[in-house]
């Protein structure tokens, strides 16, 4: 074939003049008052990447906006599981002891009325690690300590390795769902597939965490093969990418945790505060090495039902799109885009269900900007919740030392037998401590954003605030 010429000169017309660009003089100083210079500004979203990584993924960025602009996303998904739950009723196998148990799952996961306090304090245990004795013990610590940096720092330290500890398990079952995954999806390579099968289950054996150095690097060759394969895609390389963060999550350093327990008993102060810390710490390893406990909650159970009918395939090709987008905003919520106290309560009220949604800043005063330091502590509370037969509602509090601010908004078919509710609240509080302060029934036109309610988020997911 011969060769594709390559021309090096513009082609023009022998009778046109050709303008020469002239030379740019760098020592010619820029006047920054001269705006006529300025051809363009700079476009928001570069101003948001610079900040923000994430918005370079536009699936993640567009999932995670989505979920700042409506409050109520989790509320309508939850919608769509009692849909579903009608939907499977309808299949042809609704006799098998399949559909007998995802009913049942379903009636578990709604909430009884009298027994929401304790659903949101059972949600609270499970969303975070730092539960029980040991941590409780070294809170006491700082609290009468505030100005012990060392003990501060060896804290730090502590917590870091415990962290590490804990997760190492996860992350190893995380690599091994993903180098599944990735032998599913390229599963056209028999040979590449199977080695993708093969290198899972090392993952999934007793014996990975002695193995962790061999596997780490057997699974770095074997991502590098994937990345050559002609299956390999933007999807695909997404994959990869979380498969070598999850590696890099595992600690294989032996002794960190042991060094920093050593650091933290330096800087105990007094013999029994020191013992106290030990059997704290026993008694957690101990726990450790406990199986895993169900998580009873109704997160819990709706994952449980999420599981079961994605390895249905009838429930699969009838609703995937549904399920799909319910996994995706419950990993989403909350994230780093909102770092608020989040919880789901499907409500079962006699023959009534309500699903609802509350989101909790325990920081409101960066919200309150009608009352700006008013108050010692300020909590901030936004309550989306819809009611079945009828309708959505927003109830947004904040909670300002023993005073509460209270707003209601209700479907406009109901704002006349809201609107007469402010003297029974009132008498509600009576002997509790508390006392409402403005209270405010109005309309529901639409749902507002989370950046409406929580005036701190968009200042939040944007960077650093610095200033020069």
């Amino acid at each position: 074939m011969a060769d594709i010429l390559r021309v090096t000169t513009p082609l023009v017309n022998k009778s046109q003049t050709v303008e020469t660009k002239p030379n740019v003089d760098l020592t010619t100083p820029f006047p920054i008052q001269d705006t006529t210079r300025v051809t363009q500004t700079n476009p928001q979203s570069e101003l948001l990447q610079q900040n923000n990584g994430m918005v370079q993924q536009e699936e993640t960025s567009a999932m995670l906006l989505n979920l700042l602009k409506d409050p109520s996303v989790t509320v309508n998904f939850l919608k769509s599981i009692s849909t579903m739950e009608a939907l499977i009723k309808l299949l042809p196998v609704n006799n098998s002891p399949f559909t007998k148990e995802i009913e049942q799952m379903f009636g578990e996961m709604l909430v009884p009325s009298d027994q929401i306090a304790a659903e949101m304090g059972r949600q609270e245990n499970a969303s975070t690690f730092f539960k029980g004795e040991i941590f409780e013990l070294l809170r006491d610590c700082l609290r009468q300590n505030p100005e012990h940096t060392e003990l501060r720092e060896a804290t730090v330290s502590f917590l870091k390795a415990v962290t590490q500890f804990h997760g190492r398990e996860e992350a190893l079952g995380s690599v091994a769902n993903s180098l599944e995954y990735l032998a599913d999806t390229l599963s056209s390579s028999k040979g590449l597939s199977a080695q993708l099968t093969n290198l899972a289950a090392r993952f999934r054996a007793p014996e990975a965490v002695e193995e962790f150095p061999v596997l780490r690097q057997d699974t770095l060759n074997l991502l590098d093969e994937v990345e050559e394969s002609i299956l390999f895609s933007n999807k695909t390389e997404k994959v990869v990418r979380m498969a070598i963060y999850n590696l890099s999550r595992f600690n294989d350093n032996g002794t960190f945790l042991q060094e920093s327990v050593s650091r933290m008993l330096l800087q105990l102060r007094g013999d029994q505060a020191r013992e106290n810390f030990l059997h704290a710490l026993e008694e957690f390893l101990e726990a450790e090495k406990q199986p895993a406990r169900e998580n009873r909650t109704a997160l819990g159970v709706l994952t449980r039902i999420l599981q079961r009918q994605t390895s249905s395939q009838e429930i699969m090709s009838l609703g995937a799109d549904k399920v799909e987008k319910i996994i995706h905003s419950l990993l989403s919520s909350p994230c780093n885009f909102t770092p608020l106290l989040h919880y789901v309560l499907p409500v079962q009220y006699e023959d009534i269900q309500s699903f609802a949604e509350i989101w909790i800043n325990p920081n409101g005063g960066e919200d309150d900007r009608d009352h700006p330091g008013g108050a010692e502590r300020v909590i901030h509370m936004l309550l989306s919740f819809d009611v079945a037969s009828i309708g959505q509602f927003e109830l947004e509090l904040y909670v300002r030392d023993k005073t509460i601010d209270f707003s209601l908004y209700c479907p406009p078919a109901y704002m006349s037998v809201y609107g007469d509710i402010k003297n029974d609240l009132r008498s509600c509080t009576q002997g509790t401590g508390y006392r409402f302060g403005d209270i405010r029934v109005d309309r529901l036109d639409r749902p507002r954003s989370l950046m409406d309610v929580f005036k701190s988020l968009p200042y939040k997911r944007t960077g650093v605030d610095v200033k020069v």
